[in-house]
C-alpha cells in the first residue's frame, strides 16, 4: 500500500496532460518532498504534493485542489495520517452577466473573521462596483484535513458577509458566522472590519467582533500604518482578543485567558541595498506580561539580528543570521544560524541553544526546482538533533 501512494499523483499529472489537450486550462505545481529525522525510531517521511487549478475552454467552469499524499520509508501509517486534502473544490463562475460566482467543496477562507475549513458552498454575488454579498454554508472541515466530511447536524456552519469597496477611500465588511451541533449554536460572531486611505500615507485598519452566544467582546484591532517617505515606514497596532473555545472541545478543561497586545515597529531603508527593522511587543493578561523586542539589518539576500524576550512566558536573548547567495544564476546556497540563552522560570540558570540549517536550492528553467537542507540543533534537552530535507517542485 505504501508503495502505490508513491505513485498516485505522478498518476494525476499524466491525467492532467490529457485534458491540456482537450482544450482544458490546466496549471499546478507537483512536489515531492523527503524528510529524514529519528525520535524514538528512524523516520524517512515522503511528502507528495499536488495543486492545480483546471479551468474549462469557456473559462467558467473550473476544478482546485491541494492535495498530500505522505508516506513513511521505515514506518506503516494509517490511512488516516497519509491522505489529506486541504481544499478540493468546484467553481461555477460569470453567472447572471457576471454577477454570481459559486464554490461548492472543500475550501479554505477567511469571511471577515478566521473560519478555517469548510466542507460546503460559498457563494458571492456582485450587487454594483462598490458592493457585494457572500453567503456561505456546510459543515466545518475535520483538523486533520483528510478525505472524510463530518455529519452536517453536529457540525454545521452558516454565515455571510457584505461588502463595500471604495466608500471614503475606504474599504467596509459586516458580516456573522455561526457555529451549531444536533444541539444547539455553539459559537455566534459579528462584527465589522474597516480598511482606510482616507488619510494620505495613512492606513488605518479596524477590527471590531462581538461574541453574541457569551455576550463579550470577541476581538479588537486598532492598527496604524504610517509612510513617512519612501525610506521610512511606522506602525502602531492594539489587539484585544479573548480566545475562542468550542463547547465540545477538549481545551474546555482549561482556564481560557482573554490578553492585550500592543505593538508597534519600524522599518527604515538606510541605504539602496540596506534596511534597519525594529519592532516591539508588550503582552499583557491575568495581571501578568511580557515584552519582545526585535532589531534586524536587512536586504533582498538576507538579515542579521538580535531578540529580546523577558517577562510571564521566561527570559531570553538571541541573535540570528540567516543570508542567502547566488553561486550561480540558477544556484543559491543559505545559511541559518540562531544563538539562544533562555531560561522559563528567573530561578533558574540561563541554558543555551544553537539551531543552525543549510540549504542548496537549484532551478532548471522555470518549471523544475530542487532544494536541499540539512539542520541540526542543539540544547540543554537535545544534545543533538539533525534532520535532513529535500524538496523537487515542478510547475506547469
Amino acid at each position: 500500500m505504501r508503495k502505490r501512494s508513491l505513485i498516485v499523483l505522478p498518476m494525476l499529472l499524466i491525467w492532467a496532460t490529457g485534458l491540456q489537450s482537450q482544450g482544458i486550462s490546466f496549471h499546478g505545481q507537483l512536489r515531492n518532498s523527503i524528510y529524514a529525522f529519528e525520535s524514538d525510531k528512524a523516520h524517512t517521511r515522503i511528502y507528495q504534493f499536488l495543486q492545480f487549478n483546471a479551468l474549462s475552454p469557456c473559462k467558467k467552469i473550473g476544478l482546485n485542489a491541494n492535495i498530500r499524499v505522505l508516506s513513511d520509508v521505515n514506518q506503516n501509517l494509517d490511512d488516516d495520517l497519509r491522505f489529506r486534502a486541504f481544499s478540493l473544490n468546484l467553481d461555477v463562475n460569470d453567472l447572471f452577466n457576471n454577477r454570481l460566482d459559486l464554490r461548492l467543496g472543500r475550501q479554505f477562507f477567511h469571511p471577515g473573521t478566521p473560519l478555517g475549513g469548510l466542507d460546503g458552498l460559498n457563494a458571492h454575488l456582485t450587487l454594483s462596483r462598490n458592493w457585494s454579498l457572500q453567503v456561505y454554508g456546510g459543515a466545518e472541515s475535520t483538523p486533520s484535513s483528510n478525505f472524510e466530511m463530518h455529519n452536517l447536524e453536529d457540525n454545521m456552519v452558516l454565515g455571510g458577509m457584505v461588502q463595500a469597496k471604495k466608500l471614503a477611500s475606504s474599504n467596509w465588511q459586516l458580516f456573522f458566522l455561526q457555529k451549531s451541533d444536533d444541539a444547539a449554536a455553539y459559537w455566534q460572531l459579528a462584527g465589522a472590519n474597516v480598511s482606510s486611505h482616507l488619510i494620505p500615507w495613512v492606513t488605518v485598519r479596524l477590527q471590531s467582533h462581538y461574541d453574541l452566544k457569551n455576550e463579550r467582546l470577541h476581538r479588537m484591532l486598532f492598527n496604524v500604518n504610517r509612510a513617512w517617505n519612501k525610506d521610512l515606514k511606522t506602525y502602531l497596532e492594539y489587539k484585544q482578543q479573548h480566545p475562542q473555545v468550542y463547547a465540545n472541545s477538549y481545551f474546555t478543561i482549561f482556564e481560557v485567558k482573554p490578553y492585550q497586545q500592543l505593538r508597534a515597529g519600524a522599518d527604515w531603508q538606510i541605504f539602496t541595498r540596506l534596511g534597519l527593522e525594529a519592532q516591539y511587543q508588550h503582552l499583557m493578561f491575568d495581571g501578568e506580561g511580557a515584552d519582545r523586542m526585535l532589531l534586524s539589518l536587512h536586504n533582498d539576500d538576507g538579515a542579521i539580528g538580535m531578540l529580546y524576550e523577558t517577562g510571564y512566558s521566561g527570559d531570553q536573548i538571541s541573535a540570528f543570521f540567516n543570508y542567502g547567495y547566488a553561486i550561480l544564476p540558477e544556484l543559491v546556497a543559505s545559511l541559518y544560524v540562531d544563538y539562544a540563552k533562555y531560561r522559563t522560570e528567573t530561578i533558574y540558570e540561563y541554558d543555551d541553544q544553537l539551531a543552525n540549517a543549510v540549504r542548496l536550492s537549484y532551478n532548471l528553467g522555470r518549471k523544475l526546482n530542487l532544494i536541499a537542507e540539512y539542520q541540526w540543533l542543539s540544547n540543554d534537552t537535545k544534545k543533538q538533533d539533525s534532520r535532513f530535507l529535500n524538496h523537487i517542485t515542478f510547475r506547469w
